[in-house]
């Protein structure tokens, strides 16, 4: 009857798919993605003893800000004017000094033409030294 009902309509076929098969590859599969992580665990947790404790949080730590900004810019630039206008070492092994820059620019005005040539080499005492003996 029911062909009678649905008329020149063919009858759909059975489907040719074994669902015991299906749903036993699926329970297959299931369960090696069950062993899988299962051996990660234990892999994890022999190989990484910690991987699965609760992370403790450390604060951070706050930021030092300056207390007084103002006071600090001032007292810069106090030192940097100081070191600007004295005399002093920068490297006293190799006798290179700082001198005021109203003496560096006298200096450098007095050279004239000649004031981009570079600077003449300080006197070695080693080499004085040297043609002391030679002289002897």
């Amino acid at each position: 009857m029911p062909n009678e009902e649905m008329g020149s309509r063919a009858v759909p076929e059975p489907p040719d798919v074994a669902g015991g098969i299906v749903l036993t590859m699926v329970a297959g599969f299931l369960g090696f993605v069950a062993l899988i992580m299962a051996a990660l665990f234990l892999y994890l947790k022999e190989g990484a003893p910690g991987a699965f404790r609760q992370a403790s949080e450390s604060p951070f730590p706050e930021p030092s800000l300056q207390t007084d900004p103002h006071e600090d810019l001032k007292r810069f630039q106090i030192e940097q004017r100081m070191a600007l206008a004295g005399y002093g070492w920068v490297d006293r092994s190799r006798a290179i000094a700082r001198i005021p820059i109203d003496e560096a620019m006298r200096i450098i005005a007095a050279r004239g033409d000649h004031a981009l040539d570079p600077p003449e080499a300080p006197p070695n005492p080693a080499d004085a030294d040297h043609q002391n003996r030679v002289r002897q």
